[in-house]
């Protein structure tokens, strides 16, 4: 509480200043640079001020997943009892494409050897990492995107054109095949 109360008293001293040369001494010109540095000092204490009062939270910058973006990781194939089949690391990627691959178009998470393969396109979803998030769009595939969501349970699908927005804990749905996100 001390600190604050000398912030705030240097200044109101540095403002009361800055007026008084501003006003009673305008004709000598070296006074002006004096004004100005004052003034300076003035509005660096005031920000000091607010801060103690007030924080700012550091802001994050767009890119690459960094540690603490939600904490998502991995992607994991499920089985029937919804046990790990395979994984797929997501840490450092910015695009994630699911699919089946073929030798002209190759995909990152290959689901070929899923049950219901025939189900799923050779293109079929994509996760982009976009502001701090991960989100999952369907690329026009025959059979589409189901999500259970974690936070409530719900199975929604994925509409074309419409990314849906993911967090640690949901499950993708391709055609039968379930996809945990991690």
């Amino acid at each position: 509480m001390g600190k604050k109360i000398t912030d705030a008293g240097m200044m109101l001293c540095l403002a009361a200043l800055a007026v008084y040369i501003a006003v009673y001494q305008a004709s000598v010109w070296w006074k002006w640079p004096l004004f100005i540095l004052l003034m300076i000092g003035a509005i660096a204490a005031l920000n000091n001020m607010i801060d103690q009062f007030a924080p700012r939270s550091k802001e994050k910058k767009y890119g690459m997943p960094d540690e603490a973006d939600y904490g998502i990781r991995e992607l994991i194939l499920l089985d029937e009892n919804e046990k790990p089949v395979k994984a797929w690391d997501l840490a450092g990627k910015v695009s994630f494409l699911i699919g089946r691959d073929s030798p002209d178009e190759p995909v990152d998470a290959d689901l070929d050897e899923c049950e219901y393969s025939a189900l799923i396109d050779y293109q079929h979803a994509v996760l982009n990492y976009c502001m701090n998030s991960w989100f999952i769009e369907d690329l026009d595939s025959l059979n589409g995107i189901r999500i259970r969501k974690v936070d409530d349970g719900v199975c929604y699908k994925v509409m074309r054109n419409r990314p849906c927005r993911l967090m640690p804990g949901d499950v993708i749905y391709i055609a039968n095949t379930k996809l945990l996100i991690t």
